[in-house]
């Protein structure tokens, strides 16, 4: 199985961003033993890197760079023969037990409607693990459950934002095909928040994302802790062991 990863390493003010925390992505991409990885690192600025491609933009492009990814990943899709293509940001840390996981889910609920992708939950570390994907009584954290035919239960999130997706070939082609795949924001009238929350979640507007009902299987880690404390305290005992309905 073959893997693209695209990575948007925008540089910001936050402290997580930097390029020893960027090293560390790649390292954990360029570990993966199961599956052929190919990674293409997109920066504003020159800095070395191993086992990637490096591609740079200019820096005048601020937040809108998060989008050069996907007009790339569009401009060169004729040439591409990967089975799998991520879009992941430069602080976060995607095991290939989650890929692999994911992928596995995604086949699964793909068969039963082509409206079902799955994707990834992301979680930061402070002496205890904390989901921050789960917004704190803003809006429920799962909103439906999905059952499938056999029973399986999925989750569906009120929150689809974790700083990434990953889609199979055919996903993609499809959305480039309908027009549902945006290569600048709002492009087609689609937005999730700010422009960086779109470049990695506006391809759930138009489908359903799954997370598995047991989504520490699909889990990712934010290198950082500065979101750390938002999550809702009454969350934690069913995150150690999900069950029934998560919400505030």
């Amino acid at each position: 199985m073959r893997l693209l990863v695209l990575i948007n390493n925008y540089q910001g003010t936050h402290s997580d961003n930097t390029d020893a925390g960027v090293q560390r992505v790649l390292r954990t991409f360029n570990a993966y033993t199961q599956m052929d990885v190919d990674i293409v690192l997109f920066s504003t600025r020159p800095l070395e890197t191993a086992g990637a491609v490096h591609v740079t933009y200019p820096a005048e492009l601020e937040h809108s760079f998060a989008y050069a990814p996907r007009q790339w990943l569009v401009e060169n899709f004729c040439c591409l023969e990967h089975d799998y293509v991520m879009y992941t940001e430069n602080d976060l840390i995607v095991s290939e037990e989650s890929v692999l996981n994911c992928i596995a889910n995604n086949h699964f609920v793909g068969r039963i409607s082509e409206k079902f992708i799955t994707g990834f939950i992301r979680y930061e570390f402070n002496k205890v693990k904390e989901y921050i994907d789960m917004l704190p009584c803003v809006r429920p954290t799962v909103e439906k459950v999905f059952r499938a035919p056999d029973g399986r239960k999925f989750w569906i999130p009120g929150n689809i934002h974790s700083g990434n997706f990953l889609l199979s070939h055919q996903q993609l082609e499809q959305m480039i095909a309908r027009r549902l795949f945006q290569v600048n924001h709002a492009q087609y009238g689609k937005q999730y928040y700010g422009i960086l929350e779109s470049a990695a979640s506006d391809v759930y507007l138009d489908y359903i994302k799954l997370l598995p009902e047991d989504f520490t299987t699909v889990e990712i880690e934010h290198v950082s802790s500065k979101y750390h404390g938002l999550t809702h305290e009454a969350l934690r005992e069913e995150i150690e062991s999900p069950s029934g309905k998560i919400g505030c």
